[in-house]
Order: structure tokens, then sequence, then C-alpha cells
């Protein structure tokens, strides 16, 4: 679903005819039309896969900007434009009568305007358009191509999914209930973008069964991307470009798509192993076959008439998957694909992927000497020395935070008994994704999360309200066992450090406490030049705590966002069992956005292990645990950074800040003395003394993406300078090393982004 929102002084709409055929006549009322002062009108467009709980995402979104703009009323308008994919008509007039009656709740003058029907329609803004209020939900969300293109969201999202997990179709073995029954939805043809997305898998399918002699089958999910999968040989980039001109041959004969809509027993005829295993677990009676230029495919719909009707495509990604997503199963190859309307905006999608994968944290991190990945540790990252030195600065700038944000650091052991992790509930949810050992005959296992051991620190001895806020935090290092097919760079690893605290709080101090937070998260990130966006989950249906708790815990949240001037989205009862949250995603060079921070309220694990302090009044109560992270992890945030800033990092961080290249032999004495000078400083400094041209060694740092250069000739040895060429381009000669080294080290001073 896809809303604008609009403030308005007033909005005249009346009917005129009908757009649709299928839609009821008017009453007189409705033909009379509206006349609405003072109103917010929500342009709304349904999609498919709306369903109740996106229809509440959105209208959460309304009722917060109806009461910020001090509207009268709502007048609901069906926009179709602010989609391209869009619901049936039935459905979506279905959709908009429930979303027009929820709004109601909170302003029960709201009316809709009529659906199917062209209109006269006059509005008079008050100042200008909301437009930075558009907002996406459910399907929505993810965004297709050619949305996200007209947006200028550049197909952020699939971008940042380069390389990342699938969210794959086989998650559950019950996961093919409803896979390409024959609705009359998915059986009449269609040029929508998601019937090109699924005729473009079909060719994907048609030509890997052709080409790899593999049986394909296709998974599907709500974005602009579609995977097929299949079983054959291992897919590589000879593979992928051999596919696409198989697929752009078939598009240019524009061979008709023909789709069968059959018995299950039927359709078991014209199917491979693989697609009838699929076939066996839809509870469908009736299934669709979609046909093409002679092969059959188990497949949703719809489709376009003919496959030349598909405006581009392009195969986005590969690697590794099993049948069902179980490891226990067979495993099978992934192709990744995309559909887009018009071929500028494969163009354009595939600059920005370009762009990508030049900034890709893995070439990025053998190019620069950061880390590397072993088969002997796979999952596993080898930090190398230069790679360090950006951990090491990751560490002393939260260390200088938490001294003078009043934490103390803690550190707790690897390996813990696993009684601990039966008490705490990480053997409820983790017990698969964690690593287990023997000591002395009794079971042990090593740690997928910090927060037991920070417990086991509190209760060391007894609290007293004088201690709280008590702030405990711990750069620990954590293991969880990851499918070997999901592992991606230092994005999803076997072994991560998290910047874990563990705040103990009570109840009156959770606003000021996560104020704290935030003004901490927003001094990080600005060092790093990051912007973000902020998600409040409220309480799910099964929760654990008292409503009256519930009820004061998202209240302070929400206190503490506004006190800080923060925007931010509701996604209601998508907090834990344990309690709210917030989380902030950042935002990178490219436009991509990352889950990083995060700061949870738990009541679960006080509960669990009986904590206590004692009040004022003399009587024990038990405190508010908040589990907050920044980084989110060392690794992931490390990556992130490689990629925002595409390796050239700014002084403070990089691992060589400077150096010295001395333009002949007979200045390589002055060249180490420079180095020497400025080492002693405390500047990450090298020379290049070997044999060879200046263009060469300037080269070399360039690739090395050091922020400066300092070139030293005979002239500069007698007159003690430097001839400082900066990491851009920009030259200074003749500059006095003293005066350098000042700027310099005010430079890293101030951790400047830029110099």
């Amino acid at each position: 679903m896809r809303i604008l929102e609009l403030h308005c002084d007033y909005v005249k709409v009346k009917p005129k005819q009908k757009a649709l055929k299928t839609v009821a006549d008017l009453s007189d009322e409705e033909k009379a039309g509206l006349h609405m002062e003072n109103v917010l009108v929500v342009f709304s467009s349904f999609e498919p896969g709306d369903d109740d709980d996106v229809l509440q995402q959105a209208v959460d979104a309304v009722k917060k900007n109806f009461g910020e703009v001090k509207a009268s009323t709502v007048l609901v308008y069906p926009y179709a434009h602010l989609s391209s994919t869009l619901a049936k008509p039935a459905a979506a007039i279905n959709l908009l009568d429930s979303f027009l009656e929820k709004v109601r709740a909170f302003c029960p003058t709201a009316q809709k305007s009529v659906f199917g029907y062209y209109k006269e329609f006059e509005l008079k803004c008050k100042g200008h358009p909301l437009a930075e209020l558009s907002k996406t939900f459910g399907s929505a969300a993810a965004g297709s191509a050619s949305a996200a293109m007209a947006s200028g969201a550049a197909l952020e999202k699939k971008v940042a999914e380069l390389g990342g997990k699938s969210a794959g179709l086989f998650s559950a073995p019950s996961v093919f209930a409803d896979y390409g029954s024959a609705t009359a939805a998915n059986v009449k043809p269609s040029h929508s973008l998601e019937a090109q997305r699924n005729t473009a898998a079909l060719l994907l399918a048609h030509a890997v069964s052709s080409e790899s002699g593999g049986t394909a089958l296709c998974g599907f999910g709500k974005d602009a991307e579609i995977y097929v999968d299949f079983d054959s040989k291992p897919v590589n980039t000879d593979v992928l470009k051999a596919l696409e001109q198989r697929m752009d041959a078939l598009r240019s004969k524009d061979l008709p798509v023909k789709v069968h809509a059959l018995e299950k027993k039927t359709a078991e005829k014209h199917l491979s192993a693989l697609q009838k295993e699929a076939l066996a677990d839809t509870a469908a009676e009736k299934v669709l076959l979609a046909e093409l230029d002679g092969k059959w495919f188990f497949l949703p719909g719809p489709f376009c008439s003919s496959a030349g009707k598909v405006g581009a495509f392009s195969l986005t990604r590969f690697g590794g998957s099993y049948w069902k997503n179980d490891a226990k199963n067979k495993p099978l190859q992934r192709i990744h694909v995309m559909a887009f309307a018009k071929s500028a905006e494969k163009a354009a999608f595939l600059k920005l992927q370009a762009e990508a994968e030049a900034r890709d944290h893995r070439k990025l991190g053998r190019q620069l000497d950061l880390f590397s990945i072993h088969e002997e540790g796979v999952g596993f990252i080898f930090w190398h020395p230069n790679g360090m030195v950006l951990y090491k600065e990751l560490e002393k700038l939260l260390r200088e935070q938490y001294e003078q944000r009043d934490y103390s650091e803690i550190k707790t052991p690897l390996i813990l008994n696993e009684d601990l992790w039966h008490r705490s509930g990480h053997w409820d949810h983790y017990q698969e994704n964690m690593y287990f050992t023997q000591i002395d005959g009794v079971p042990h296992a090593i740690k997928p999360m910090n927060c037991p051991g920070s417990i086991l620190i509190y209760k060391t001895k007894p609290r007293s309200y004088r201690e709280l806020p008590l702030r405990l935090a711990e750069n620990g290092m954590d293991h969880r066992h990851e499918l070997s097919g999901v592992l991606s760079g230092l994005f999803r690893v076997r072994a991560f450090t998290q910047d874990d605290a563990h705040l103990y709080v009570t109840e009156d101090q959770i606003l000021d406490e996560v104020t704290r937070f935030i003004q901490f998260l927003d001094f990080m990130y600005s060092t790093f030049g990051f912007t973000y966006h902020i998600a409040l989950s409220t309480r799910p249906a099964k929760a654990m705590g008292t409503l009256a708790f519930w009820e004061k815990a998202e209240s302070a949240l929400k206190e503490a966002l506004r006190k800080n001037k923060k925007d931010f989205t509701v996604n209601e009862g998508d907090g834990a069992f344990y309690g709210p949250k917030i989380d902030f995603r950042i935002q990178d060079a490219l436009g991509r956005q990352w889950q990083c921070g995060t700061i949870q309220l738990d009541l679960q694990m006080p509960e669990r292990f009986d904590l206590h302090y004692e009040g004022s009044d003399g009587k024990r109560h038990r405190p508010v645990m908040l589990h907050r992270v920044i980084y989110g992890s060392f690794e992931r945030f490390l990556g992130i950074l490689i990629e925002h800033f595409a390796g050239a990092f700014p002084t403070w961080l990089a691992p060589v800040q400077a150096v010295v290249l001395p333009l002949t032999d007979n200045e390589n004495d002055y060249a180490e003395a420079v180095a020497a000078q400025l080492k002693a400083a405390g500047v990450r400094v090298k020379t290049d003394t070997k044999s060879g041209k200046l263009e060469g060694k300037i080269r070399d740092a360039q690739l090395a993406k050091v922020p400066y250069m300092l070139v030293v000739g005979q002239k500069e040895r007698d007159a003690g300078t430097v001839s400082v060429r900066r990491r851009d381009g920009k030259v200074s000669h003749g500059v006095k090393l003293s005066v350098f080294e000042t700027a310099l080290l005010e430079e890293i001073r101030e951790r400047r982004l830029y110099g």
C-alpha cells in the first residue's frame, strides 16, 4: 500500500463518469460530491498482498500526521497512479472501505472519494504538499523497480541486498500451500510489472533447463526481485552470461506464454521431479502451469501474454540454497532476476549496481589488505594489520564515549554452562544456531549473545536504587552457526563482536536513559557522516508484563524520540514479546539502509534471573533491563563503512594516514626522518623508498587510498619542507613539516570526515 498526504485549506471532489465498468452506480449523495475544509487528503493505492496489518500501519501514520498538522477531518482518495502494481478492483474497494473504517476510529468525520470514477478535483494546499510524508507499507515498502526509480530511490533496497541472505520461498515444509494455485487473477494475461517479473522468471526457468540441464522451480517474494532454484551444476558469471543470452533470444522471438489451469494429477504429467515435489505440497486442487516454447513450469502467475512483453530484465545475483531452505535437504542453485518496465530503468539500476560492486567490501578488503576468509575457518574473519587499525579505532571511539557517559566496561567468558542458556531462554530460540562442547563431562555452549554474562555480574551482590542506572558495556565476541549459503563477507559471519551494553534501570529512569542513548547514537553516527531512519515497535499480541507497563514503556520511548525531535514510524505489534524497542537504520552514500542501532526494553531476563534492587522504600523491586547497540556488530559495521567510504576512509580512521615519497634515493634519509617525526607525534605513516619513478609511487598510494602523500626532493630536504599531495589530487608545495604536522593532528583529533 502507498499513501501520499496533503494538508489542505479545502478540497472539492465531484464524480463525472465511470472509469471502470465493474463499479457500482452512485447514489444521489455520492453524485453531489464532497466539499471539505482543513482536511488531510490521503491519496491511497492498494496492492496485492495488502492485509489488515498493512492497513493498520498506514492508519497509524495518518493518525500521527493528522494530529501534528491539526486537521479537522480526513479524505481518503483512491489514487492508482501511486503504484504500478495494483490490487484488483474488487479487492481494492474492500481495502478502501476497511481503511476508511480504521481512519474513522480517530476521525469520525472522515470521508472517501468514490472509487472507479473520473472526477473533477480542486484543492488548495496549506504551504507545500507534504511529499516528504509519502509512505509505503507491506509489499509496497520493498518497492517495484519502476516506482523506486520514479521516486529517486534508485532501487537502493535491491542493491543493499546484493550478497545478502535470500529471504527465500522455501522457509517451511508447508510453504507451497497456495503456490501456483489457479486463481482468476493469475490465469488472466497481464502486462503489469508483476506479470513481467513472473514472465522474466519463466524465461530464466526455460533458459536454465535448456542451458544447464537443470530442473527449475521459481520462488517469489513481495518485492521487485524473483528467483529460480534449480538442481544443476554450480553457477558462475559465465553461466549467468549464457543464460541472459538465451533469455534475450527467447524474448526476441516473442513466443506466446500459454497458461494452463489443471487438476493436480493432470499437472504431474508435465513436470520434472523437483517440480512434482513442490506440486505435492500445495493444498490447491487446481494449479497453474505456464508453458513457453514447449516447456512446462509450475509457477505463480500472472504472466504476460507473450515473452516479448517483458520490458527489460537483469540477472542480479546467484548462490547456493537448499530444498525448502533446510540444509538436510538437497543442495540447489539460486539465480535472482529483476524485471523493468523500461530499458532506461534497467540502465539506471545497472549503473547503481556497478557502483555498489566497485565498493564491495570483499573486493576492497583484499585491495586494501584489511581482512581475509579462509577455508580453514569459513565464516570467521582473519583481521590483517590494516583491518585491525579500523577495528581498534572503532573500539577507541566507543571507549572514549563510555568514559564520558558513565558506562563501566566488562568482559565475560566465551563458553558457559548449557544450563545458563536454558534459564535465559536462548536455548528455545537459538539452539539450532549455537555451538556446543563438553568440559569435565558437563555440556557447555559458546555464547551467541552477551546478555546472560552481564546478568551474572549484576547478581554478584545486592543492588541499591542508588546504583541505578547501572550501565555495563561489553565488546563481546559471539558465535552463531549460519548456513554456508548465507555467509557474505563481513555482513554475515559465524563469529562477531557486538558493542553490547545492558542498562539496569528503574521504570522511572526509562525516559531519561533512552534520551541519553539517542544523544549517544547521534554523536556516533554523525562522526561517520550517517543519517538514519527510526522505527518504534510496540506491544505484540503475546507479550510479557502488564498492559500498564507496556503503555508506560512505549510512552517513554515515544517521549524520548519527541524530546530529541526525531521523526519515526510506528510498527504496531512488532515489538519483542519481552518489551518494545526502537530500531535505527543508517543510510549510506548510495542511499542504502542498514539496520544497526537498537534499544530494547526487556522484562523477560530480569524475571527469569530474579533480578532485584533495594528501593528507597527499603523493599525489593524488579529492574528494567535495556539492551542497546550502536554498531550492531564490529564486523558488519566495518563492512558498511568500507562500502560507504569506498575504502577512502577519513584520515582519523585510515590505516595509513600519510606516506612519504622521496623523489630519488638521495632523499631517502630525509624521508625516513620526516616519517619518524610524524610517527613520534602519533601519525600512522610509512615511507616508500623502493626504486622507481615518483608517478608509480603516487599511483600505489592512490590505490591504497592513503589520505596524504608527502613528496620530498632536494629542495624540500634543504628547506625542511614537504610537498603535500592530498588524496583528492590537491597539491601544496613548500609546506613546513611542523605546520603540516599541526594541521594533520588537529584533523585526526577532531575526527573530521574530510581534511
